[in-house]
């Protein structure tokens, strides 16, 4: 078979790159995350695009304008206003990712199949580059207001309350608060959180079900609202407290037979499964998320998500092709009373 000019082997990785086929089987040792649940969880199913390059904007009402009274015969009217709407910003973040190749390479002027595979090996490597650093962008936060490069993850809107109750307030390192909003002036724009010593019914479960209650807000009248998705709940932790999870679940139930793990990956809370996050197990304070998905999402900027170029030519080395993957996104929440964390003290 003749050998492909360079021209031939860039349409090729071109066609194959996002069409690849389960050919070309390799052991992959690529990384020691044994699962991506961010990714799987909040980057596919729960994404809103937005438009524009602008920051992406939401109104929220944190008070009613106290209007109501009791009055008596011919009293006076009351007129007062009172401004009770926020605005809350969030700007989309930007994440790129690579592959590179030199037109000389051996495998290359084989064409067919070879090609493929060693366009799926690259393509791969790139992918779980990306995966991995948006896996640690969902469960982190920037280090302070100054990064304008690190996307919001979970922790910075779903903050750690030294108490029980709506405690979670403005995250370290954020004085202005989440979206520009300070918990500070407004009490009402804080997520629900409490810390724990066991992982027990009568400690850490008894608060999850307190704050299950606690945060199911139900308005008296109907308007619309900022909601990012559809209506489904999400509970997240590590390694830890799952594991005492399904050994409290195995100790309530007396028909285990003789199964020794019979509970395990089947823990459920209010319906909603308990779900192992493997990058949970790098907080030692055991954390417990509980996350409504209808007001918290990914938002992906308009026509940049998963952007893959075509081929193109590495200044300087001319034979050597370069390959990106880009994306525009940050994470949004619209109402932070609906979500809750726990800890360990």
């Amino acid at each position: 078979m003749a050998s492909l000019d360079p021209k031939q082997i860039d349409d090729l990785v071109l066609l194959t790159q996002n069409a690849l086929i389960k050919r070309g089987a390799f052991v992959d040792l690529q990384s020691d995350l044994t699962d991506y649940v961010g990714v799987r969880e909040l980057y596919k199913p729960h994404k809103k695009t937005f438009a524009g390059g602008l920051d992406w904007e939401f109104e929220a009402q944190v008070d009613h304008n106290h209007s109501a009274r009791f009055v008596g015969l011919y009293e006076n009217d009351g007129a007062s206003i009172r401004d009770t709407f926020i605005m809350g910003k969030v700007s989309p973040r930007f994440v790129d990712a690579h592959y590179i190749y030199d037109t000389r390479e051996p495998i290359l002027q084989r064409g067919g199949i070879q090609v493929v595979d060693f366009v799926k090996s690259k393509y791969t490597s790139m992918i779980i580059s990306y995966w991995e650093l948006m896996e640690s962008a969902i469960w982190g936060k920037p280090e302070n207001s100054g990064d304008r490069k690190t996307p919001y993850g979970v922790p910075y809107w779903i903050t750690k309350g030294a108490s029980e109750g709506f405690t979670g307030l403005d995250p370290v390192g954020f004085t202005n608060g989440r979206a520009g909003i300070s918990s500070v002036d407004y009490p009402r724009w804080a997520n629900y959180s409490s810390p724990y010593t066991a992982v027990s019914k009568e400690d850490l479960i008894r608060k999850m079900r307190r704050a299950h209650r606690r945060t199911r807000f139900r308005s008296p009248i109907s308007h619309a609202t900022p909601n990012l998705g559809s209506m489904r709940n999400g509970i997240y932790t590590n390694d830890n407290v799952i594991g005492i999870f399904e050994e409290v679940l195995e100790a309530s139930n007396m028909n285990l037979g003789n199964e020794l793990a019979s509970k395990d990956g089947k823990t459920m809370f209010k319906g909603t499964p308990v779900i192992y996050a493997p990058y949970l197990d790098n907080d030692s304070s055991d954390p417990v998320y509980m996350l409504d998905w209808k007001w918290l999402a990914l938002g992906m900027l308009e026509g940049w998500m998963d952007k893959a170029s075509a081929p193109a030519v590495v200044p300087g080395k001319h034979n050597v092709r370069s390959v990106f993957l880009d994306s525009g996104f940050n994470m949004v929440c619209t109402d932070l009373r609906r979500h809750a964390v726990f800890y360990k003290e």
